[in-house]
């Protein structure tokens, strides 16, 4: 009979000390979590409701976090360095207006060149001819040439039947060089448009090897010094193109 006494106050003893070392593990265990070490016990401590809403916080930081992942290296640059994004919307920006500008300046070099076209056209209509075909123009000095510079003959010349209405040779040529101006103008808005807009729009627009803020820099200073005078006279007033960002500045923003 006293064995029985004995053996509950051995298992009272036990259960105490099991209970002890539960609650200091608690313990142990709901401090590491206020102290901002995640164990994945702090649940137990809360209610059903806590618990739910921690496991939908927890959800919500892992799409967040998939989101992240999902971004471009251009968009996190543009996103995490706001010197960087400032540089890279004002060269932006300077690209747009470049564009623009270069564009309204082709329509122009466009209207020209068809304008040119058709001044020659009726001049070629309006010249003279040989009993071959060949168009022929008169200069001041009473020489005759044809439409492809070569010096007629003065006896071929003879058999022509002059018209005051017929242009001269000096007419011919201006207008065939006109026609000549405005396509090499065309041409040299068109390439600007092309090879150097077009080439810096694509590196701006690479978002998974973004530019450099060096190379930000230089884009801008690239579009301004290869840039045409139509399209230079055209953004007569604009501040795109004003003082470079100070090479301090560009220097604080890290490569990425």
């Amino acid at each position: 009979m006293n064995s029985e006494p004995r053996d509950l106050r051995e298992a009272f003893l036990i259960a105490e000390a099991e209970t002890l070392r539960r609650r200091l593990e608690d313990e142990r265990d709901f401090w590491a979590e206020m102290s901002g070490i995640d164990n994945g016990k702090i649940a137990r401590f809360l209610s059903g409701i806590e618990r739910e809403k921690r496991r939908d916080d927890r959800k919500g930081t892992a799409s967040a976090r998939s989101q992240r992942e999902d971004l471009t290296r251009l968009q996190i640059l543009l996103a995490s360095n706001s010197a960087y994004a400032q540089l890279y919307h004002e060269t932006f920006d300077a690209l747009r207006e470049a564009e623009d500008a270069t564009d309204r300046a082709i329509l122009k070099a466009q209207t020209a060149l068809e304008e040119a076209r058709r001044r020659f056209e009726d001049t070629l209509d309006r010249a003279a001819t040989t009993p071959d075909g060949t168009r022929v123009f008169r200069d001041k000095w009473g020489q005759v040439w044809t439409e492809h510079d070569e010096r007629l003959s003065e006896a071929d010349s003879a058999n022509i039947a002059w018209r005051s209405s017929y242009p001269g040779y000096e007419a011919f040529v201006e207008d065939r060089e006109a026609v000549h101006h405005s396509l090499t103008r065309l041409e040299a808005l068109q390439g600007y448009r092309v090879d150097t807009l077009g080439r810096i729009r694509d590196r701006l627009m690479d978002e998974d090897d973004p530019p450099s803020a060096e190379e930000l820099e230089q884009h801008r200073r690239e579009m301004w010094e290869r840039m045409p005078e139509e399209v230079r006279a055209d953004l007569k007033g604009s501040t795109a193109f004003d003082a470079p960002a100070p090479k301090a500045v560009i220097a604080q923003i890290p490569s990425f």
